[in-house]
């Protein structure tokens, strides 16, 4: 998206805060720090860049220092400013566009926008064209005349509101705010339904001129004024008045329009504000709009409207003259007559807004004349008073106006990109403050996760599970199948679940547990299960995690032979243990439910074995397997711990590093290791890559190795068999004794964003690259293969679902090489640490902060690599690891925790004081100081603490709630809702449990 401005050209300055207080001090730090004389753009983007988005916001409007530094002032000194905006609103909410009737028009009330605003001229143009097309002229005269004065038709005069409220709202939404719900008011009905998309502009050009041409017609001498009181006193103050009056428009409780004959509107707003001192202004309107004078007028109207029917929009278009949503199919005829002479009932339609989630009103009008109506109607808000802004006002600048009004509705929508409105690629300024913290520190801060230099080898087993039960809660369980060849094995599971004492069979909408079936892909060729999966994809694979209903609190995975378990059982198969990768990953997308899976060993299991399958399934463990025994099935569950011994380190002086071969061998990963080898002994390194090596890096290869190391550096395409065969015949030699496949491509999507084309380009070069090079560079005998696959494979990780797919099939080919007699290992590594020169390897930015914070930390690459170079029993997992931090993100162990808070509290405590008192226990504050709308993250909250607090909840409420969903944003208030009703929040789950 190309990068917008404010229409003032100012830029937007944010800073956010915890606690409001702290604005201010964030304020007093950055106004010192102008005095190193920063650029505002690099003020902006630093403060995007390196600060979190938190709950309290301010924005400051700034066009250059003097003005930043006049807006920090203001806000240090907790003043306000017309160029700083602030918000504390944590429901981020809906926002609707309102379209005002006549009443605040005026000649050349567009011309500032026109000339200043290229996003405003363009669809004023647009819109423009479409009048002048019907032969009535261009609204382009009335809108930016030079004068106020002129004699002006009702076409001109329509047309022209209707345009400049399109014009400004295609300024708005350039700024990056888009309305999700459009109301309109009258005239403003038409300009509303344009922009929710269910009217053509041709059309609407041709219900405007139609509404205009037949109140020009209407015979007589009318006005209409607007009064500051109830519909029940405005029509008493009506029948008080000689003359006809009926009341045309209810704003709001305390806003109505009354319309009749002048003289009638002018004696009753004199005696309503002389007598009755309210407020009333008379209307530059000169036609009794919404009364009965327009009904012997319908035939004629009706004759001039387009025919059609209203279509559906992207945008909900809610009309004042139903009150309501207008339905696709609305005939036009019908309802564009109602819309000129019913009662205006703006009142309900805000009143449905508000129903639908609107939490922001943007008037799009020349002047406001509608935001005193809104505000009257809008003011209770659960969550506090929604934004009501406006896009203009008489008299004062329009690009500042506007401005003003897009960042005061901006700040008060947490979601808002800023990014749009500032270039955040500007590089971050060198000592910028921090954002400041409470002044004295009420929870532990979490330790450090700088890089260190020890290793920590694990591994992946499978161990037969000790005390597994299903208890004796009965769950309602849904068996579907995901997208694929299907065989018996799901209705197997049906029929096990119906003799099944604590399963109730479900409908998948219904269900507590959901249990996906993968399709049947037993083919033990890796590159054909990928180019399976990825012709799935597209065909809906993936969709089963949609398949699940708001009740559903658990997800399985049902796959077969997707795991080695047993030492005599075959290698696992690639395409299940692709699945079971991606649906690992998936999960942490869906933190509101438990992922979990479940290895079968066939298709074609017994009665036994499906018993077995649906007691796991109502068990608790995350990844489970069942196989077949001699004495009828036997569950394991799966275990990744360190290693008990250490493994033999390699003797690189026997032959190994005659002939390296590393693919992807320019890539971090593949340097890593070529500087290694190097440097102890390597005679011939052969790096593959797409790109080739550039004169200095082959320099430092051999500076750092012996004088006989020959450096080749192969451009090859490994996705490309036949360039494949080609560079091994050029370059393969006596063949490799030592073979790295380190080449892959790191690609991250969640799984909305996994196409079966995104599938198969991560595949490409780890999976069928390692497939080329296994089938045609030649190997000399006894020739060491390690293959570089990730802790990503094992776990998963957020928009990891490619990516670890493609690492767990090719720790399958590794395990299909050992079984074949080869000496091949895969070796899961995890955050290798960056070559500032090279960049860091598979993540950046936000996506190694993610890593960091599960407990891995960026390996030190020697260390990394001499742990590689030994004699592993299997596929081991390199990492470098703090170890607390690992067992939360591996959610298997437990931490110490301080004794319960809530042994003091009376036995009729509620669930929710109890939930609060173990948190306020937990970040040690008064609970009576938490804020229940701030995130759990805000108040302190880190992963060994939010372990402590699930421990802790669990025990004093007898419910479970995810690790995921403490530390997904969620506020006290959530929690202690979803505490309330675990039944019915998919973010919690009510077991028994014994109080101490």
């Amino acid at each position: 998206m190309a990068l917008s401005t404010l229409p003032d050209g100012r830029v937007p300055v944010v800073l956010s805060a915890h606690a409001e207080e702290l604005l201010g001090a964030d304020a007093r730090a950055i106004l010192h720090y102008l005095d190193r004389g920063p650029d505002v753009h690099a003020v902006a983007a630093t403060l995007l860049r390196t600060r979190r988005l938190r709950r309290h916001r301010a924005v400051l409007r700034a066009a250059g220092l003097d003005e930043l530094a006049d807006g920090l002032r203001a806000l240090s000194a907790d003043e306000d400013h017309p160029l700083v905006a602030r918000s504390s609103q944590s429901p981020r909410g809906r926002t609707a566009f309102v379209f005002p009737g006549q009443g605040s028009q005026w000649p050349s009330m567009g011309a500032e926008a026109y000339h200043r605003s290229p996003q405003y001229r363009a669809e004023v143009d647009r819109c423009a064209a479409a009048f002048a097309a019907t032969g009535e002229g261009s609204p382009l005269p009335y809108l930016t005349a030079d004068r106020d004065d002129g004699d002006w038709s009702q076409v001109q005069i329509q047309a022209a509101q209707f345009t400049h409220a399109a014009g400004l709202a295609r300024v708005w939404r350039s700024c990056g705010i888009t309305p999700d719900i459009v109301v309109g008011h009258s005239l403003g009905e038409v300009a509303a339904a344009y922009l929710a998309g269910t009217i053509t502009l041709v059309d609407a050009a041709a219900v405007v001129i139609a509404r205009a041409k037949v109140v020009d017609s209407l015979p007589g001498n009318y006005g209409m004024a607007a009064l500051g009181t109830t519909f029940e006193e405005a029509q008493r103050l009506c029948a008080t008045i000689d003359g006809w009056l009926e009341v045309s428009a209810v704003n709001s409780e305390s806003s109505v329009v009354v319309a009749g004959h002048r003289a009638a509107v002018e004696a009753l707003a004199a005696a309503a504000a002389a007598e009755r001192g309210l407020f009333a202004r008379r209307l530059d309107v000169t036609y009794p709009g919404h009364t009965s004078a327009l009904e012997p007028l319908r035939a004629e109207f009706e004759a001039l409207l387009p025919r059609g029917r209203f279509t559906a929009g992207a945008v909900e278009f809610i009309g004042s003259a139903t009150a309501d949503v207008v339905p696709a199919g609305t005939d036009f005829v019908d309802y564009w007559y109602r819309n000129l002479r019913t009662t205006v009932r703006f009142d309900r339609a805000v009143a449905v807004a508000r129903a639908r989630g609107a939490s922001r009103f943007v008037e799009l009008s020349a002047h406001p004349s509608l935001l005193f109506a809104l505000g009257d109607l809008v003011a209770d808000g659960a969550d506090g008073p929604p934004a009501t802004v406006g896009s203009g006002q008489r008299g004062e600048p329009w690009p500042d106006t506007v401005s003003a009004a897009i960042v005061r509705a901006a700040v008060t929508d947490p979601g808002y990109r800023w990014t749009d409105l500032v270039d955040a690629g500007v590089s971050v300024l060198p000592g910028f403050p921090n954002a400041p913290m409470r002044a004295v520190r009420l929870w532990a801060a979490p330790k450090p996760l700088a890089p260190v230099a020890g290793i920590t080898v694990a591994d992946e087993r499978w161990i037969p599970a000790t005390g597994a039960g299903s208890g004796d809660t009965v769950r309602r369980i849904a068996v579907v199948e995901l997208a694929g060849p299907a065989g018996t094995l799901g209705d197997r599971l049906r029929s096990a679940a119906r003799r099944h004492p604590c399963v109730q069979p479900a409908a998948p909408h219904e269900a507590d547990v959901v249990v996906a079936v993968a399709p049947v892909l037993d083919h033990p060729d890796a590159v054909l299960a990928a180019h399976q999966i990825a012709t799935l994809i597209d065909a809906g694979l993936l969709d089963y995690a949609d398949t699940a209903g708001p009740a559903c609190k658990t997800l399985w995975l049902v796959t077969v032979g997707g795991e080695h378990v047993r030492p005599e059982e075959p290698v696992a198969l690639p395409a299940q243990a692709a699945l079971a990768a991606m649906h690992r990953s998936i999960g942490f997308e869906r933190p509101e439910q438990t992922y979990r899976r479940l290895d079968l060993p066939s298709w074609e299991i017994g009665d036994a074995t499906a018993a077995a399958a649906l007691d796991s399934v109502l068990g608790d463990a995350q990844d489970v397997a069942v196989r077949d025994g001699d004495s009828g099935p036997t569950t394991y569950v799966r275990t990744v711990t360190e290693s008990a011994e250490a493994a033999v380190p390699w003797s690189l002086d026997d032959g190994v590093l005659d002939n390296v071969v590393i693919t992807g061998g320019t890539g971090t990963v593949g340097l890593h290791f070529a500087r290694y080898l190097a440097a102890r002994g390597a005679r011939r390194i052969v790096l593959i890559s797409r790109a080739g090596i550039d004169d200095a890096t082959r320099a430092e290869l051999l500076c750092q190795g012996s004088a006989e190391i020959e450096i080749i550096a192969a451009r090859c395409d490994l996705t490309c068999a036949q360039q494949t065969a080609t560079v091994a015949r050029a370059h393969g030699g006596d063949g490799a004794t030592l073979l790295i496949h380190a080449a892959g491509a790191a690609t991250f999507a969640e799984r909305d964003g996994i196409t079966g084309a995104a599938f198969a380009d991560t595949a490409a070069a780890k999976v069928n690259g390692f497939a080329h090079m296994i089938d045609h560079w030649p190997l000399c005998p006894g020739a060491r293969i390690m293959v570089c696959s990730s802790v990503s494979g094992v776990w998963g990780g957020r928009g990891h679902g490619a990516y670890s797919a493609a690492n767990r099939m090719i720790d399958v080919m590794a395990g299909q090489l050992r079984a074949k007699g080869q000496h091949c290992a895969a070796v899961r590594y995890g955050l290798w640490q960056g070559d500032p020169r090279r960049g860091s390897g598979i993540a950046e930015g936000a996506g190694v902060a993610s890593i960091e914070r599960s407990g891995l930390l960026p390996m030190a690459p020697d260390t990394a690599i001499a742990a590689s170079l030994c004699e592993h029993r299997g596929d081991p997992l390199v990492m470098t690891a703090d170890p607390e931090r690992l067992r939360v993100f591996l959610d298997d162990h437990t931490a110490g925790e301080t004794p319960s808070e809530t042994a003091g509290l009376d036995e009729a405590a509620s669930v929710a004081d109890r939930a609060m008192a173990e948190l306020a226990a937990v970040l040690k504050l008064d609970a009576n100081t938490i804020d229940p709308e701030m995130s759990l993250l805000d108040l302190g909250l880190d992963s060994l603490l939010a372990l402590d607090l699930r421990k802790r909840v669990m025990r004093a409420t007898g419910t479970k709630v995810a690790l995921a969903t403490l530390l997904g944003g969620i506020t006290a208030r959530e929690l202690t809702t979803s505490l309330n009703d675990p039944t019915g929040s998919p973010r919690t789950e009510k077991v028994e449990t014994t109080r101490d």
